[in-house]
């Protein structure tokens, strides 16, 4: 009987332990790209950028379905402001556009960097960096990425 058991408890971990590899592999079969930052406003006081990030589910099956994103945006290594992107439920092979308008103060953008984005010219280093939580049958599973985009003029 204890080795019934035993048996018994040994095949539903090795299960559940497939179960979750297999769910955290379909979470993170997505490509992401950051498409663009291009500043669609100024003003003395501050700068709108919009922000777009294209995710492409590579899994052949399972739909990717993304409950949130939360991070940063960086512009040539500074910490301009905080990111968030919506929910999102990504078909197999298909790619979906996520997109943010951000307001930034100047004083937190920095002379430099401002005359830079706002004249779209030289060269622009825009990096995201943050969490997307996947929703999956085991739960929320978080999913670390990064993603830059270097613009030369």
């Amino acid at each position: 009987m204890k080795k019934f058991l035993f048996l018994l408890c040994a095949v539903c971990l090795f299960t559940s332990c497939k179960t979750i590899d297999n769910i955290q592999k379909s979470a993170v079969n997505c490509k992401y790209t950051l498409i663009g930052a291009q500043t669609s406003d100024f003003s003395l006081s501050d700068i709108s950028l919009d922000v777009a990030l294209a995710i492409t589910n590579m899994d052949r099956s399972e739909v990717a379905k993304m409950n949130r994103f939360e991070g940063k945006l960086y512009v040539n290594n500074n910490e301009i402001s905080d990111i968030t992107f919506g929910s999102y439920q990504i078909i197999p092979g298909d790619t979906v556009l996520t997109q943010a308008h951000l307001t930034v103060p100047f004083n937190k953008v920095g002379k430099n960097i401002a005359g830079l984005v706002t004249m779209n010219s030289v060269a622009v280093k825009y990096k995201i960096a943050g969490i997307i939580y996947f929703d999956t049958p085991a739960g929320e599973l978080p999913f670390p990425i990064v993603v830059e985009q270097q613009r030369k003029d």
